[in-house]
């Protein structure tokens, strides 16, 4: 069989292998966007639940300790004491009631520092993904621009078939099934790293989920608190009048 002729049939074989490439690839790309939304609707829930928690409940859950706070001050001032020991007790108690206010406050700005400290480390690694997706667009602009001096290159006539030889066919032969070697290996790779991501994504859908039900069960905890709070403020206002 003549070089012309092997090179002909190695051809042919790999256009059918490069169409199937092509439809891996491609579907791949597909994959790669629905799990880049799958990433991004959860991004959403998240900045939801992160609204309703932070921005929501603990400022009604606040609120509420303010206003215990000040009923307790109320119960307290309103005690009426006989002779000095029991005035200093009900000093005293005033005393720890402030205390225990002031130190539940400072655990909970302590506690809010630390996730502001994550905010913080979270908003570095999202610069790091802007900057990773400027690079890959930058890297797509680079080839486009390559791209098109080919094919004005081609315009201009530098194809020039008539010069080709079996040889040199057989060389970019060579070349471009080592190519479809690695395209092959890399499509598999792509392929059961965007598995793995899809199922991390679908956990975290299911994480989500649980956190917005268990943020809405607290909210209703913090009203019935807010409910009992104004139950004993008018207690304490009655005491007050009677």
């Amino acid at each position: 069989m003549s070089q012309v002729e092997k090179n002909r049939q190695s051809i042919q074989r790999n256009r059918k292998r490069i169409f199937k490439i092509d439809l891996e690839v491609m579907f791949n790309q597909s994959f790669v966007d629905q799990t880049r939304a799958k990433i991004e609707e959860n991004r959403f829930m998240i900045l939801s639940n992160y609204a309703a928690a932070f921005m929501g409940n603990r400022h009604l859950a606040n609120h509420n300790s303010d206003e215990i706070f000040k009923n307790r001050q109320a119960i307290l001032t309103n005690a009426e004491p006989e002779g000095e020991v029991q005035e200093n007790y009900v000093q005293a108690q005033i005393n720890r009631a402030s205390l225990d206010y002031l130190s539940h406050k400072s655990d909970i700005n302590s506690a809010a520092l630390e996730i502001s400290e994550k905010m913080a480390d979270i908003n570095t690694l999202l610069i790091d993904v802007n900057q990773k997706i400027m690079a890959v667009n930058d890297d797509i602009v680079r080839f486009n621009s390559e791209q098109i001096n080919v094919n004005k290159e081609l315009i201009a006539g530098s194809l020039r078939p008539a010069e080709a030889t079996a040889g040199d066919n057989a060389v970019l032969i060579s070349e471009n099934h080592d190519s479809m070697n690695k395209l092959e290996k890399n499509i598999e790779i792509n392929r059961e790293r965007m598995q793995k991501l899809m199922e991390v994504s679908k956990a975290n859908s299911r994480r989500i989920s649980k956190d917005k039900q268990e943020i809405s069960e607290r909210r209703l905890l913090i009203h019935r608190n807010k409910e009992n709070i104004e139950e004993n403020r008018s207690a304490i206002i009655g005491q007050t009048q009677s």
